[in-house]
């Protein structure tokens, strides 16, 4: 595994979300790097930009920040997600029983307040992000996996979890009208969030740009990364830089340039698409005005539905069309070719699904690749890199970044600026990177 390149590519797939680009897309804050810095962030994604924000904002002795990106900003998982969030119900069981019922908590109440958080960042910023407070259904298909979710509400209901109230299970005497989506058996309700995501990070950033002690460097891809007497010393295509402190924003990339997490963060290439109606079409679809996780057979079978206030949809996962062949998608960072066995999937996903949409004339307009960052007990590392005290990270996501980076974002820079411990950084326990969580693998199954 060491021989591969674990760095972006070049010509990466075009998402739908970076086909209307920020003038600071490929912004370079001054013509060379600068020599040192006080905080080096790697990756111009939600988390770097988040990280830069929190370090930033509101601070009247901000540190001097570099920010590089090897592509341009927001080229990487955030600007190829499904640009949703929303507390995940179905983590509550298995956080409970795994870690208890306080751990389960924690992680509820933090993702649902990422929700508001990032609603309010983008009020407050003016960013112009199509921000959209809604309700998400999970939607169960099979009888068997409805009647299990709701067994698991009730369950919950009657243990007085205090941390589900935002929660409702719909069952099937209404359930199908309610969602729109024929054969509906169940679906459990959640606030939910919807907004651009390239919008969100490069409107952030430009904001940072405008007024603070940042320098952003794109097309400036790291290779390594080295600590003596007491700094980091940044090596990149264009030159290296001294740090005093290093944040590693790389998700999938992050073995890369921090071999500690080879094979602990993985990066695995899926696929999304965006699905459009035409315009003058003799039988338009009804809007849909919920977001939509899709389980068709169980958890294992999943697509995620988002509606846009435009009329257009994103549509993500058709994992069971080339999940068999592990080599087009586990360990890979190629997200300059398609998963072109999913296309099939996604044509017809909104006729064969969704009330009303049957002779709409539905296709997909944009398909594209990402690369997420996979860990083999399903959290993020997050915090100070074991050993490496100057540096802290926030990668590996899984593929459900967006209800978790933001505030992480908030809790690491809380480390940096008051070097406060983890424990008191605002960030669910589970996240912690740590010697223990490092020594297992992860594998295609």
């Amino acid at each position: 595994m060491g021989e591969k390149n674990y760095f972006p590519v070049e010509n990466s797939t075009t998402p739908y979300w970076r086909t209307e680009l920020h003038e600071i897309d490929s912004y370079r804050s001054t013509e060379k790097l600068p020599e040192e810095c006080d905080v080096l962030i790697i990756g111009a994604g939600l988390s770097g930009v988040s990280t830069a924000y929190h370090l930033l904002n509101d601070n009247p002795s901000p540190p001097s920040i570099v920010l590089l990106e090897a592509r341009e900003v927001c080229s990487g998982a955030t600007g190829r997600n499904g640009g949703h969030l929303m507390m995940v119900h179905s983590y509550i069981e298995k956080v409970k029983r795994l870690y208890g019922v306080d751990t389960a908590r924690e992680l509820a109440k933090f993702q649902a307040s990422q929700v508001y958080a990032m609603k309010a960042v983008a009020q407050k910023e003016d960013l112009r992000c199509d921000a959209v407070l809604t309700r998400c259904l999970e939607v169960f298909i099979k009888q068997a996996h409805a009647d299990q979710q709701k067994e698991v509400y009730e369950d919950e209901l009657k243990e007085g979890l205090d941390f589900i109230d935002d929660v409702q299970y719909l069952d099937q005497k209404h359930v199908e009208m309610l969602s729109g989506v024929k054969g509906d058996k169940g679906a459990i309700s959640t606030t939910a969030l919807q907004l651009w995501p390239y919008k969100f990070v490069s409107g952030l950033l430009s904001k940072l740009i405008k007024r603070n002690s940042i320098n952003v460097q794109t097309h400036t891809c790291v290779t390594s990364v080295s600590s003596h007497g007491g700094y980091s010393f940044v090596e990149t295509s264009r030159g290296t830089i001294k740090a005093g402190k290093v944040v590693f924003a790389t998700n999938g990339y992050t073995s890369g340039i921090s071999p500690l997490y080879e094979q602990k963060i993985v990066p695995i290439k899926i696929t999304c698409s965006h699905i459009g109606t035409p315009k003058e079409s003799v039988n338009p679809p009804p809007h849909l005005s919920h977001t939509y996780g899709l389980n068709f057979d169980g958890p294992a079978v999943r697509d995620y539905l988002i509606p846009r206030p435009d009329g257009g949809v994103i549509c993500g996962g058709g994992k069971v069309t080339y999940i068999k062949d592990t080599k087009l998608w586990f360990d890979n960072v190629d997200d300059s070719t398609l998963l072109e066995q999913a296309r099939p999937h996604f044509e017809s996903v909104m006729q064969e699904n969704f009330r009303g949409w049957e002779k709409s004339g539905a296709s997909v307009d944009h398909l594209w690749t990402g690369i997420i960052g996979y860990t083999i007990d399903g959290w993020p590392h997050c915090g100070k890199v074991p050993d490496q005290g100057n540096h802290f990270i926030l990668a590996g996501y899984n593929g459900a970044g967006m209800p978790l980076i933001f505030l992480t974002a908030k809790g690491i820079a809380r480390m940096i600026m008051d070097d406060v411990p983890f424990e008191e950084s605002g960030i669910p326990r589970i996240f912690k990177t740590t010697q223990e969580r490092l020594q297992k693998d992860v594998s295609p199954g």
